[in-house]
Parts: C-alpha cells; structure tokens; sequence
C-alpha cells in the first residue's frame, strides 16, 4: 500500500497540486538555500529567505521573490518535489 501522507495532517497529493520547478543553492546539503522559482513560465530570483524550518518529512521556506511577491515553498526530500504558495 503506498501512501500520499507525508506528515500528519499533511498530504502529498495536496503537494503536487502546487508543484514549482526550484532552482537552489546546494552546499553542504540540498536544498540549502533556494535561489529561484518559476511561476507561470517566468523565472524569478529569490531575494531572501526569511526563513527556514524542518517538518516531519519535508522542508520549509519562507522566502521574499525578486519582484516583492512572499512565497512560501516545501520541499519532500523522498519524492524530490517542490511545492509553493503565494502568500498575501
């Protein structure tokens, strides 16, 4: 049985269904740091990462784009998917 919960509460396919093409930063670890999105076929830089978290089995950033817009991504490391949300 395969299973589309990657954390309690959370859901995968919920994931997929915001699904962005990242471009990041990889040091010592990947993701380090992401450093572009692309939204609607455009690519936009980021300008900060505000801030930075881990989940059960994901990664989180809250991060400010080059053009004003916050954007909220995760990034699952066991599916190799990133996801985002525009933020008000």
């Amino acid at each position: 049985m395969v299973s589309d919960s990657v954390s309690p509460g959370g859901d995968l396919a919920g994931l997929r269904a915001f699904a962005l093409r990242v471009g990041c930063y990889a040091g010592h670890r990947y993701p380090q740091r992401p450093e572009w999105v692309e939204l609607a076929g455009e690519r936009i830089d980021v300008a900060a990462v505000e801030s930075e978290w881990r989940e059960e089995e994901k990664l989180g950033f809250l991060v400010t784009l080059r053009d004003g817009r916050r954007l909220l991504l995760y990034y699952v490391p066991n599916e190799d998917l990133w996801s985002g949300a525009l933020q008000e």
